[in-house]
């Protein structure tokens, strides 16, 4: 090559170059997982090098993490990739690495076997002594971010020529490897920034849901529960190749916007009265006390008309004794039919109990009974709302009070819509706010119908009613069986209710079979 040769093909040679650096730029740049970035950075950098084999180190206080290795020749003679465990190294002079990522200094060896005993630093031979590798050329760049920090360490292996044979690295390497491991730095940054905001972001929904959760004893650990079987149903589906849901594919992304949809789908609760999401019974202690202190004073009430009885007899026949004893006889029947109707009340409070229509006839003969009271004043046995109450057949809410919990939806919706959800996780408030809805059309708070539901809320439909059922802690109903919940499911499908195809997978593939219980080591793992 001569002179002029050499000229013109230098400034072309540096475009390629600045051009190809811009474009791993770009590329590192819009990638934000870090496990993918990390090897991305490593397989760039030995592609601009021809280089064998890179490693990557993350400064982490007093020690370096060796994040990633990577070997051409040793993936080549093994058909696959070796396994890599990452593992942390001391922070010293003495490695090479570690020098690199004290001193700042680029380290350009030419044989990493004849290093002059005049140096800090040496190589350490465990690596190819187990791999049988030889190592040679070593190019080592310290990663400095904006704010010129090291972060961490980029180290490339043997350098190859076009022959296959290990050569140094040139010395115009040097200059690029620098701006390409100053790039890396500035995306790991980036990354490591994204996913601490990801991670605050979990930390306050998962305590957001426990702080919901600990409004109510009954209901704890369900939306957690929610959401683990929604995610697994989600990842059921990606493993299903035939039918309809075969075609369906979840990212990583919708996987966790899923699982977070689940943590927050109940989130509205929030704005429910305390005294309808934690009513236990048809009425409360207080009321029930209520009643019975007036049932009290109704019986006070009769045995003093049963005493004025008694005195206008006195004297007046000769069949007085008998009259007295038809008296204490009447009183002692009313008495004890009011405790009757008193334990019948107490009875029919419990939700669970199998009211009847006899039971509702019995009770509207009650509220009808009327009696007078200190002031003279006549009153009824039962006032409306306690009426109302102990007569719901079903549960132990009024219809205003289910009402109530079905704005839960509402406020839910109210609440996500205003939270400034990334991209990838910007469907969470249409998802959550749909997960009671059927595909009939006879779900709330809508009526959505058919293809009006995503795929997603019908997931969460499934997973929350499945949950619901078996839950062992509702006050107001005992945990139905396995094998009765899945018949349920299955009969809510047939009725056009729930997706057929995501009830028959559920029911078909068992993902209801893992551990129910929610714990605070499960809820930390979440977290992680």
């Amino acid at each position: 090559m001569n002179s002029n040769e050499t000229t013109t093909g230098k400034p072309e040679e540096l475009k390629s170059q600045i051009s190809r650096l811009n474009q791993i730029g770009i590329a590192l740049s819009s990638e934000h997982n870090l496990n993918k970035l990390l090897e991305l950075i490593v397989k760039e950098a030995r592609s601009f090098t021809d280089a064998d084999g890179g490693s990557l180190y993350i400064k982490e206080s007093d020690r370096l993490n060796f994040l990633v290795a990577q070997t051409a020749s040793l993936e080549r003679r093994s058909n696959t990739k070796p396994s890599f465990k990452s593992f942390p190294v001391p922070l010293t002079k003495a490695s090479i690495s570690g020098f690199v990522a004290i001193t700042g200094e680029v380290l350009n060896i030419s044989d990493v076997y004849h290093i002059p005993p005049t140096v800090e630093y040496r190589f350490n031979k465990d690596f190819d002594v187990k791999m049988d590798y030889r190592s040679k050329s070593m190019l080592t760049v310290p990663m400095r971010d904006h704010q010129d920090e090291i972060i961490g360490v980029l180290q490339l292996v043997n350098s190859m020529d076009k022959s296959g044979k290990v050569v140094p690295f040139k010395k115009e390497y040097e200059l690029l490897i620098l701006s390409l491991a100053s790039q890396a730095a500035v995306a790991i940054r980036n990354a490591n920034l994204i996913a601490e905001i990801k991670n605050l972001f979990r930390s306050l929904v998962h305590y957001s849901v426990k702080a919901i959760d600990s409004r109510s004893r009954h209901t704890a650990g369900h939306s957690s529960r929610v959401a683990k079987y929604a995610k697994r149903i989600a990842e059921a589906i990606n493993e299903e190749a035939d039918g309809r849901l075969g075609k369906i594919k979840f990212s990583a992304e919708q996987l966790e916007e899923l699982h977070m949809c689940g943590l927050l789908h109940d989130i509205g609760k929030i704005g429910v009265k305390e005294a309808v999401l934690e009513k236990t019974t048809k009425l409360t202690d207080a009321h029930m006390e209520a009643i019975a202190s007036r049932f009290e004073a109704i019986k006070a009430n009769i045995c003093l008309r049963a005493m004025q009885q008694k005195l206008e007899l006195a004297g007046s026949s000769r069949d007085e004794q008998a009259l007295l004893q038809e008296i204490d006889t009447r009183l002692q029947t009313e008495l004890k039919d009011l405790d009757a109707q008193l334990a019948f009340l107490q009875r029919i409070n419990d939700p669970m109990h199998n009211f009847s229509q006899e039971d509702l006839s019995r009770l509207r003969e009650i509220a009808e009974r009327t009696y007078y009271d200190s002031a003279g004043e006549l009153r009824y046995f039962l006032t409306g709302p306690e009426y109302e109450n102990l007569s719901i057949s079903r549960g132990n809410l009024t219809a205003a009070e289910y009402k109530e919990i079905q704005r839960h939806v509402d406020y839910s919706l109210a609440i996500l819509d205003k939270i400034r959800f990334t991209k990838d996780l910007e469907n969470i408030p249409r998802y959550a706010a749909a997960h009671h809805e059927y595909l009939n059309g006879s779900g709330y708070p809508r009526g959505l119908k058919g293809d009006e539901i995503a795929l997603q809320s019908r997931i969460l439909c499934i997973a929350d009613i499945y949950d619901a059922l078996t839950a062992p802690d509702r006050p107001y109903k005992k945990a139905v069986s396995l094998e009765q919940t899945l018949k349920i499911l299955q009969d809510e499908a047939a009725r056009g209710k729930l997706d057929q195809d995501l009830v028959e997978m559920f029911v078909r593939r068992k993902l209801y079979e893992s551990p129910r219980k929610v714990d605070e080591k499960d809820d930390d793992k979440d977290e992680d």
